[in-house]
């Protein structure tokens, strides 16, 4: 069948030279400013370093991570998206409170896998009733039409399913490429 949507993009991001760079330079600058006090990130400072991620993804017609983001990152990461990948993620486990570079990767891929994901539900929410509601008036408006309406009024309830399908292929196939 092929890979989920969250295991495609995870690859992506995990694979993406660009994606890397920025998570190593972004953890780096962090160390700076915290004089590299503590042998990771505190939990504190992992809003401002997925900030720094987010900033330092440029726009590139040949990477997949730039595309992604032009395309499901409208926004830097917010407070609440790092709490709940926090969270999610379980980094607090057993008192730890610094991330060294590996699990500040996992948990830059992991954030930005899920703002995509989420971005993409609220897209899907949107069009998909649009789309139902388009087939709804092309069915009724079908049906009054004088040379049209006789020959699709003999498909009978076949009719509005073929054009449900052919919508929602459509938005399926247009919203949900990466490439």
């Amino acid at each position: 069948m092929g890979q989920s949507p969250s295991k495609k993009i995870e690859g992506t991001l995990l694979t993406s030279s660009a994606f890397q760079a920025a998570i190593c330079a972004s953890f780096e600058e962090c160390m700076i400013l915290s004089q590299h006090s503590y042998p990771g990130l505190q939990v504190y400072q992992l809003l401002d370093a997925s900030i720094r991620i987010y900033d330092k993804i440029v726009i590139d017609e040949d990477d997949k991570v730039s595309r992604y983001k032009e395309r499901w990152l409208p926004n830097p990461p917010s407070q609440l998206e790092v709490d709940a990948t926090i969270k999610k993620e379980r980094l607090l486990r057993g008192g730890q409170k610094v991330l060294d570079v590996d699990e500040f990767r996992m948990f830059a891929t992991v954030l930005f896998r899920d703002m995509g994901l989420t971005t993409a539900r609220h897209r899907l929410a949107l069009y998909v009733p649009l789309g139902s509601l388009a087939v709804l008036i092309a069915d009724l408006s079908a049906r009054k039409l004088p040379l049209i309406g006789p020959m699709y009024r003999a498909g009978g309830p076949l009719m509005p399913g073929l054009l449900l399908g052919s919508v929602v292929g459509v938005v399926v196939s247009t919203q949900f490429n990466l490439s």
